[in-house]
């Protein structure tokens, strides 16, 4: 590209995003900026976190404590039974609209008990009372 293509070019730059002389740097400048990027002066530890581990357990017997479970598998079962409830009932509903046309009598009625009572379950699983450290409940 010769020197009245690249000016052309720098015409449809848009103001904002037009560097000027002053503020540009040189090319070993900005060399010397990019190299430096992979040293290791940043706030990263000097060690690797299975070096800490190690050095921990050696010299203070600590042990890392297993991992409580989490999940649906320690959800209470009328918790889960309610959320299945609910959910596979408009699952259901929906599914029969579409694809089953008549419905048979008794589909819409017992979906319906079944979605409402799944939403009973869920409304008393709310909690109870605020957890700790809720001072004000202004907190999202």
């Amino acid at each position: 590209m010769d020197n009245e293509d690249e000016e052309r070019w720098r015409d449809h730059v848009p103001e904002p995003e037009q560097v000027g002389d002053s503020s540009r740097i040189s090319d070993s400048a900005w060399n010397d900026l990019v190299s430096r990027f992979d040293d290791p002066s940043g706030a990263a530890a000097d060690m690797p976190s299975d070096e800490v581990r190690e050095r921990l357990e050696e010299t203070e017997r600590w042990q890392p404590e297993p991992a409580a479970p989490i999940g649906w598998r320690t959800a209470s079962p009328t918790l889960m039974l309610s959320v299945l409830a609910a959910f596979g009932a408009l699952i259901a509903l929906l599914i029969g609209v579409v694809f089953f046309r008549p419905l048979p009598g008794w589909f819409l009625p017992v979906s319906i008990a079944v979605l409402l009572g799944g939403a009973v379950g869920l409304f008393f699983h709310l909690p109870k009372q605020r957890g700790f450290g809720d001072d004000n409940g202004a907190a999202v």
